[in-house]
């Protein structure tokens, strides 16, 4: 099972995946790991088959003014690029606002 979670930072993604998925492996900070990938000058998008069979979290960084600098603009477009990809796969997808979840895609697991 994959699960995608997006949303704000700081707006208890992680926190929520680890309580409502503990079986799953648990990948923080996607954005960040996409931008350390383009800083070393490789595809972001290699990322996406080892983040099968994991609970992820995604801050979301499209939202907002657009970046001037190009590199910040590269990074946002990859990081949602691997997340729309991500998503197309994984069984579930939830957004977190303020700790609680939506569920864009897929069902909440019985806890």
């Amino acid at each position: 099972m994959t699960v995608l979670f997006i949303g704000g930072a700081h707006q208890g993604k992680a926190a929520l995946a680890a309580r409502l998925y503990p079986n799953l492996p648990l990948v923080t900070g996607l954005h960040a790991r996409v931008r350390d990938e383009m800083d070393a000058g490789r595809d972001p998008m290699t990322l996406l088959g080892g983040l099968r069979g994991c609970a992820v979290t995604c801050d979301e960084v499209g939202c907002g003014v657009v970046p001037m600098d190009r590199a910040d603009e590269a990074w946002r477009e990859a990081a949602g690029r691997l997340c729309c990809a991500l998503a197309a796969e994984a069984d579930a997808v939830v957004r977190v606002t303020a700790g609680l979840p939506q569920y864009i895609k897929g069902e909440r697991p019985c806890i």
